[in-house]
């Protein structure tokens, strides 16, 4: 008998727990460090699969699994569905991607990389209705005639979102979606095309029901995203308080920026990186005016 056979269950699972080393990023081989324990024998099969949650076990679901034959092999685990798409050859890769999306009650984050404009409408197609359990989003793409994602993506509703990334994807709609995501930490929205356009009124409307945000990026393709001059308001009757915010990073128009920090405090803002597309004058802008009562930020720590 092996040794460690003779311990008991909960030192057992002690073992188990710190084997795991779940990645962030959803690599395969680390995310299902679980799977060679359960072939050792009925014992250790029975502990793993008896507390899924304590060892968060996960199936990773990429273009090269065989999806139909895995789901019917394991028990119902959550699902984390992970690829660069560009690098997928196999005719039978999205086809993949596309059922294992179907398990809409399982999956538990979606994290697709380099996405064509036909690939999206594949994705897009089964992510019309709830995904209760999706706690990471992440869609990049460098295609620039993607379709915009519309209204009806996952039902409107995201109610245990923490981390949304979007790279080149055009979703206008977003803010309405993220308003049930009250959760949210990350939220990194980059190479915005014009086409994914969100007003400054409709991000302060968001950022204001969102306590947990930590990581904020807007970052825009080009200076034609800018706001309407006319709805420009210059004093707020209100800001809302981001507690939790610590890392803001924007690029664009200094008129879409200024909209945005006028109607916000950061007490706990230290990162703050800034492009522009045009000039700003610190001293004169409404910009100045929020590094000013930003504590924890100083004039200089702005990186523009």
């Amino acid at each position: 008998m092996n040794q460690i056979d003779v311990l008991p269950d909960d030192v057992l699972l002690e073992i188990f727990d710190f084997h795991m080393t779940n990645s962030l990023y959803g690599y395969k081989w680390e995310t299902e460090t679980w799977r060679p324990l359960v072939h050792v024998c009925r014992r250790r099969r029975n502990l793993v699969f008896g507390s899924p949650r304590r060892l968060n076990l996960q199936l990773v679901c990429t273009a090269r699994t065989p999806v139909k034959d895995t789901l019917d092999v394991w028990p119902a685990l959550p699902l984390l569905v992970w690829d660069n798409i560009d690098l997928t050859r196999l005719t039978s890769g999205m086809d993949n991607i596309i059922t294992t999306l179907g398990q809409s009650n399982r999956v538990r984050k979606v994290l697709l990389w380099t996405i064509a404009d036909r690939q999206l409408e594949e994705v897009l197609a089964p992510m019309q209705v709830p995904f209760p359990e999706l706690t990471e989003l992440l869609l990049q793409s460098y295609d620039e005639t993607l379709p915009v994602i519309p209204d009806s993506f996952l039902d409107g509703s995201a109610p245990r979102l923490q981390s949304c990334i979007l790279f080149g994807v055009p979703f206008p709609g977003l803010p309405r979606l993220l308003l049930s995501a009250t959760h949210l930490v990350t939220l990194r929205l980059t190479s915005i095309p014009h086409t994914g356009y969100i007003s400054p009124e409709a991000m302060v409307a968001l950022l204001s029901v969102l306590p947990s945000l930590g990581t904020l990026s807007l970052e825009f393709q080009s200076p034609q995203s800018r706001p309407d001059l006319e709805s420009r308001s210059q004093s707020p009757s209100k800001r809302f308080i981001l507690p939790a915010l610590d890392d803001f990073r924007f690029k664009g128009v200094i008129e879409y920026l200024e909209d945005i920090v006028t109607f916000i405090d950061a007490p706990q803002l230290e990162r703050f990186y800034i492009t522009f597309f045009n000039q700003i004058d610190f001293d004169t802008s409404r910009l100045g005016q929020f590094i000013n009562r930003t504590p924890k930020l100083r004039k200089d720590d702005a990186q523009v």
